[in-house]
């Protein structure tokens, strides 16, 4: 074990017990990926809130995750909503899809599955469309508002469950801005989410939605909504779950015991707060992060805008 492991290890240890390992440094050279570029692993990239034009800053980012790609595919790329600024799409025909998405992650990496749940800045316009647009694109999957896909390995399978968290926000339900809100079928989705964790027999289960449960970004002192669900993802085993929303890179580890993970800065990086005393990382830097997963171990990288790894640390079952 490098000197970086063991200082990483031990720091982990006195901070939050048994179930995380983490090496921090400044762009650490040991945290290179964890695992062998093969079949024997999930593999993929997390991104959100990218859909800015195809400016500077979104192709640096895609340049990056592309880069990183090529060393090492990714079985998928996960994003985590705000797909297309600033007011969604009316179409699976809106121009918009080239510009934000087509045109600017048309590298062979990023040619795997991309599967997508709903920012605030979709329901702008009509997110149907996004959904509608599965069945044109060879890599968009978006099969409904919430959903589950499961990866399957030897000895072990992951189960993502990617949630609509905008119905769960009271500051934008109701509001002239996102008035495809008010139909939402709140009670449905949680009845689907806690039904659907319960019956997972994976060993890993993650859940997907854009708002975050915890953050440290410009909106740290706002109503965190998601937060209701936080005791029954503990309960049901979710390891970690995975948004978007602010624009930066956290990693929290609150006392309930999942992970929550914030990579919304694929386009734009904002100022972030204070931490909470259980953050292993926040960071105002475009990036996005990846995350490889075994039978025992997953192991979440952080990236900036350069390719460059700020941060990695690894969780356990």
């Amino acid at each position: 074990m490098t000197n970086c492991n063991v200082l990483g290890l031990w720091l982990a240890l006195m901070m939050f017990g048994p179930t995380l390992i983490s090496c921090r440094a400044e762009f650490e050279p040991c945290s290179t990926p964890r695992f062998p570029c093969n079949d024997s692993i999930v593999r993929f990239a997390v991104i959100g809130d990218w859909g800015m034009w195809g400016s500077e800053d979104q192709r640096k980012v895609a340049t990056a995750m592309a880069g990183i790609g090529n060393a090492c595919p990714y079985d998928f790329i996960i994003s985590t909503g705000d797909n297309i600024y600033s007011n969604g799409v009316t179409s699976i025909d809106e121009p918009l899809w080239q510009s934000c998405f087509e045109a600017v992650y048309n590298q062979p990496s990023l040619q795997c599955p991309w599967y997508a749940v709903l920012g605030n800045h979709d329901y702008r316009g009509n997110p149907t469309a996004e959904l509608d647009y599965t069945a044109i694109s060879t890599r968009w999957k978006m099969p409904s508002k919430h959903f589950s896909h499961v990866e399957v390995r030897d000895g072990f399978s992951v189960e993502l469950f990617f949630m609509d968290s905008n119905p769960f926000q009271d500051d934008i339900v109701g509001t002239t801005t996102h008035p495809m809100l008010m139909a939402q079928d709140t009670l449905e989705q949680e009845e689907w989410i806690t039904g659907a964790l319960a019956q997972s027999v994976a060993k890993w289960k993650m859940v997907i939605g854009h708002h975050p449960m915890y953050t440290c970004g410009m909106r740290k002192q706002l109503p965190q909504y998601m937060r209701a669900f936080e005791t029954a993802f503990d309960t049901l085993g979710v390891q970690a779950y995975l948004c978007g929303h602010e624009h930066d890179l956290q990693i929290h580890h609150p006392p309930s015991g999942v992970c929550c993970i914030v990579s919304g800065a694929g386009a734009q990086a904002r100022p972030i707060q204070a931490p909470f005393d259980f953050t292993s990382f926040a960071r105002s830097e475009l990036g996005f992060m990846i995350v490889e997963i075994s039978e025992n171990l997953a192991h979440v990288i952080v990236y900036n805008e350069n390719g460059q790894v700020m941060h990695s640390e690894d969780l356990l079952p």
